[in-house]
């Protein structure tokens, strides 16, 4: 599946980006990632799709960015371990909610998806699914940076 297949799940990180924290999220051009590359991102959300069709989705952060959505959002931790939950949670249910909002555009195919789990740690490496190939864009906002990648089969 290209890109354009796979613009719902795009729409919605933006979509959600505007709603939860009332700020532009600019998406630069689509690109295949391949596989254990080097990143930046210290967080990942990763959830997956089951049904007609199956795929991954993950939401990828640095902290700092996690650590301003936070903020703008008032929320306040008390301490690193309840900093670290506080991130992990916010990621969790971005990538919930922006894969949510995606597989209700896909009519046709009966999708479910799995709850999300949070991967810690700079430079971590998914190991993607040889379902489809996985396509990444990268995210700007005002508050930091972050990236949506996908591998999905549908149709």
């Amino acid at each position: 599946m290209d890109s354009n297949g796979l613009q719902p799940f795009f729409d919605a990180a933006g979509a959600v980006f505007s709603q939860m924290f009332g700020i532009d999220a600019k998406a630069a051009a689509p690109r295949a990632l391949e596989g254990a590359e080097s990143h930046e991102w210290e967080i990942s959300g990763l959830l997956g799709i089951a049904g007609t069709a199956q795929g991954v989705v993950a939401m990828r952060f640095t902290l700092a960015t996690v650590d301003a959505l936070l903020k703008a959002s008032g929320v306040e931790t008390s301490g690193e371990q309840d900093r670290l939950a506080t991130a992990s949670g916010l990621v969790a249910e971005m990538t919930n909610i922006v894969s949510g909002n995606a597989i209700g555009e896909f009519p046709g195919l009966n999708l479910e998806i799995s709850p999300p789990v949070v991967i810690k740690g700079k430079n971590h490496q998914i190991t993607w699914p040889k379902i489809a190939p996985v396509i990444a864009t990268v995210y700007a906002t005002k508050l930091g940076a972050f990236e949506l990648a996908v591998c999905f089969n549908g149709k």
